[in-house]
């Protein structure tokens, strides 16, 4: 029942006892009519319960969509039948849940007159903005009274998985080979192979078992002898590059389709890119205290397929550790490699007393963690908005405390936000490796 309901029924019951004094006086018909509206009001609100509740739970509701799995920026259609398999004219109020992830168009809610027998088909788009599984449904139906004092509310249980990968216009680095090429990896390898490269290293004796194609023959009989000496280069090897994504759900910090994790998760596709057009391998880590995952370093675009398939169909769940994920990476990443972090804030400060042995893999690591600034929303008051200034400034306080913490433990560490990731992870993957660090 609405309180309008309650407040009908009181001002009834209060119209019926002041009849009975008004009845003394002569005036027995006002005790009639309070009776009556007070018996019309309330066999109004039993026949609603006693009929329409069961008459709505028998309409068959049809959800279809166009496709479950889907880009960032995919326009989908969704169409939602209704059929009255009732002998009676039904009148309702639909509403079908949908997360905030999606931008919603069309009939997705409203009202809808039914004849016996008859179906109507209303119609509406989704287009997602941040990836992960998500789950449509379920789709509410709301009947009134005929004098609108009381509701049923009947909710159908069906639900659709919709999972939402990247966009082609998050992974821009896939597309632009001149930018990769050009700007993040020009000249980091000098041979088409790993192994010798063309820089020229230094001078060393002969052994047998030299290859005679580098002899120096400009120093050959320099100390009036026979003494033959070999030109050595620098050697070009290949490396594997790992990016560890803090999956707990601090990272699912933010609002509609601004997401922490969604911001990390794209910044590592980029980033795995730019490094396999420079012929290293690429893996990746999912980490968090309920979600593990690990693809092994590979040289071919496959794992960050695998990458893309994984994060499509999870969302963050759980805690996070730095020592437990640096325990998870020992175990699966055996060779040496360059171990990329991006981690959300929430972890919590660093004390400065925790294990070195457990903060440390002992692998070139560099360990970043998120500023939330472009999470937060943006308040229309001006007191909210100084507010807001002072979370951010608190936050960032503390997050610097933990980059310092971190350092002291041989990792290198970093504050990062969503517009500078990117370039941040390229500036020490090119630094890393022209050290051959990882290798």
């Amino acid at each position: 029942m609405k309180k309008m309901a309650f407040g009908v029924l009181a001002a009834l019951y209060g119209g019926l006892f002041e009849s009975f004094i008004y009845g003394l006086y002569g005036y027995q018909i006002l005790t009639f009519i309070f009776m009556a509206l007070i018996i019309t009001v309330c066999a109004d609100i039993i026949m609603l319960h006693r009929y329409v509740e069961e008459t709505v739970s028998k309409i068959l509701v049809i959800r279809k969509i166009s496709r479950e799995e889907m880009k960032k920026g995919d326009k989908i259609r969704i169409e939602l039948t209704f059929t009255n398999k009732t002998n009676r004219n039904m009148h309702f109020f639909f509403f079908d849940f949908i997360p905030d992830a999606f931008t919603i168009s069309g009939d997705f809610q409203g009202k809808i007159n039914l004849k016996p027998g008859k179906s109507v088909t209303k119609i509406y788009h989704i287009v997602p903005g941040i990836i992960g599984k998500y789950a449509i449904g379920p789709i509410k139906i709301v009947a009134s009274d005929g004098l609108g004092l009381a509701y049923v509310t009947l909710s159908v249980e069906k639900y659709t998985y919709p999972k939402v990968a990247p966009s082609s216009k998050d992974v821009f680095m896939e597309r632009s080979e001149r930018m990769s090429n050009m700007i993040f990896t020009m000249g980091l390898h000098y041979s088409r192979k790993a192994g010798q490269g063309y820089d020229f290293f230094g001078i060393r004796p002969y052994t047998e078992s030299d290859d005679m194609r580098h002899l120096a023959w400009n120093r050959y009989n320099i100390f009036g002898n026979d003494d033959l000496f070999m030109k050595e280069w620098e050697e070009d090897r290949q490396i594997d590059v790992v990016f560890c994504i803090d999956y707990s759900i601090g990272s699912n910090s933010g609002h509609g389709v601004s997401r922490m994790y969604d911001s990390m998760v794209s910044a590592a596709i980029n980033s795995a890119y730019a490094v396999l057009k420079n012929a290293d391998k690429v893996g990746f880590i999912i980490y968090s205290s309920a979600l593990n995952y690990y693809i092994p370093p590979t040289s071919r675009k496959e794992s960050i397929e695998k990458f893309e398939k994984i994060t499509s169909g999870i969302r963050p769940e759980g805690t996070f550790s730095m020592d437990k994920l640096n325990e998870y990476i020992k175990k699966c990443v055996k060779k040496n490699a360059m171990i990329f972090v991006y981690s959300s804030p929430s972890y919590g400060k660093f004390t400065g007393h925790e294990d070195p042995k457990l903060m440390n893999t002992h692998k070139q690591e560099y360990y970043y963690i998120m500023n939330p600034e472009a999470f937060y929303p943006v308040p229309d008051s001006e007191s909210l908005v100084w507010y807001r200034k002072g979370i951010i400034q608190n936050e960032t306080t503390n997050i610097r405390k933990s980059v310092y913490s971190i350092r002291s433990f041989g990792v290198i560490a970093r504050m990062v936000t969503r517009n500078n990731i990117f370039t941040t992870t390229m500036s020490d993957y090119i630094n890393g490796r022209e050290g051959n660090r990882g290798a």
